[in-house]
């Protein structure tokens, strides 16, 4: 699957300028990917599946395990991926502090042939699985502990096309997608729009221990373009410096102020909503238990934290406001503040409900006041400088464990509308 460039190109030569702009693509295929959460610990694992769609594209791609709190890269690695290829892998926790129940060695293991194990002298297989196991005293040798739940975004680096490349495993070899990676990484050209076709599609799948499983597609993130041949070890993220399409084009793309998630709570059942901000990457400190050191992240005003309303209804259309909390990003300096991937479980604070069921509607109502990192005074590519309005950059999920014991996961409803619209609802589009 490629991208509509010969409809772009004759865009272009009609309008000097434009371009395409990076769009969550609604049939998840793209050239980056989030997986807006993990869950691990108290018996949960994960399991992730990436595909290549192209039966004529190789590509490199790399895995970035986000910490909850801050955004910042815990583990990273790369897969390489020969046409028609698909990649699988399962993250869970093998020790766990028995006070704070916090995972204190995770173990990342994948026995698919696309995956190069940590030597980097050859690729996995069956009886030689790749598999690093990080503890919480590694985390000076860049790979931390995994935290309980997080995210993970997955870059896409150039596409190769490798000749014999159609016929699956009579294809293009491992090593022929390794040694072209290697080459086009050394010549350190920018990557070029052209070299990042929209081929990607994902899967994430949670198991909870005496619930079932629920699995959703990765959000998939079409046009992104990267100009970076992604590498372990180096910072990556929609925030550094040099990337084609700014901080500001990716979080028009993920903006939105209303949320509509469905829930019930009964005897048998429950359900949460995840918020996860991929673009805000709010702190890298040094020696601090993450993996690169960034400058910390500025705040325009500190005093004025970004919240949610929710509003609880039942199945009648009965209300109650369930109180406005603080979400993240902001400042550091704000203890209080909610994590970069959050999670809620109806019945608990700000999520208090006496409905057993019904649907809830979070609304982002105070404008965004936190910068993005901030490399450059002038450059301040925080959501369309000078334009503040409500609502932020977030993935927005629900899960349901419902009273017939099936658990489904699921991406909110959502909307931005912008305030003094025509009915409020001029603005009004799906994501």
């Amino acid at each position: 699957m490629l991208k509509k460039r010969v409809v772009a190109a004759v865009v272009a030569a009609l309008m000097a300028g434009s371009a395409s702009a990076v769009t969550v693509n609604p049939d998840g295929v793209g050239d980056m990917l989030v997986a807006p959460a993990y869950f691990i610990g108290g018996g949960l694992t994960t399991e992730l599946q990436v595909v290549n769609t192209s039966s004529t594209y190789s590509t490199v791609a790399k895995l970035v395990f986000r910490n909850r709190n801050d955004s910042a890269e815990i583990l990273d690695f790369l897969i390489y991926l020969s046409p028609n290829d698909v990649w699988n892998g399962k993250i869970s926790c093998a020790e766990t502090n028995p006070v704070t129940n916090l995972c204190t060695k995770s173990v990342v293991e994948s026995s698919d042939d696309s995956t190069l194990m940590p030597t980097g002298t050859s690729f996995a297989t069956a009886e030689a699985p790749f598999r690093v196991e990080a503890t919480v005293a590694s985390q000076t040798t860049g790979t931390s502990a995994l935290t309980n739940e997080g995210y993970i975004d997955i870059e896409m680096g150039p596409a190769f096309n490798i000749a014999p490349n159609q016929a699956p495993k009579a294809g293009v070899s491992k090593a022929a997608v390794l040694a072209a990676y290697e080459a086009r990484r050394a010549t350190a050209v920018p990557v070029s729009a052209l070299e990042t076709p929209n081929i990607l599609t994902g899967t994430v799948k949670v198991n909870v221990p005496a619930h079932g499983t629920a699995s959703i597609p990765m959000l998939a993130l079409a046009d992104y373009d990267t100009s970076i041949v992604p590498a372990i070890g180096e910072a990556s993220g929609f925030d550094v410096l040099g990337q084609r399409t700014s901080l500001a084009d990716v979080e028009e793309a993920l903006w939105k102020n209303n949320i509509a998630v469905p829930y019930s709570m009964n005897a048998s059942g429950w359900s949460l909503t995840t918020m996860t901000f991929p673009t805000k990457l709010t702190y890298r400190g040094n020696n601090n238990g993450n993996q690169y050191a960034f400058p910390l992240k500025t705040a325009a005003n500190p005093t004025a934290p970004v919240c949610y309303t929710v509003d609880m209804f039942d199945n009648t259309e009965q209300t109650v406001v369930g109180g406005r909390i603080n979400i993240s990003p902001l400042p550091t300096n704000q203890p209080s503040c909610a994590t970069e991937m959050d999670f809620k479980l109806f019945g608990q604070a700000g999520m208090l409900t006496p409905f057993s069921s019904g649907w809830a509607r979070i609304r982002f109502s105070a404008p965004e006041t936190v910068e993005s990192q901030i490399l450059n005074p002038a450059d301040n590519r925080n959501f369309r400088a000078g334009t503040p309005r409500s609502g932020v950059p977030v993935i927005a999920t629900y899960m349901i464990k419902g009273a017939t014991g099936d658990l489904t996961w699921a991406y909110a409803a959502s909307s931005f509308t912008q305030p003094g619209t025509l009915n409020g609802n001029t603005n009004l589009s799906a994501r």
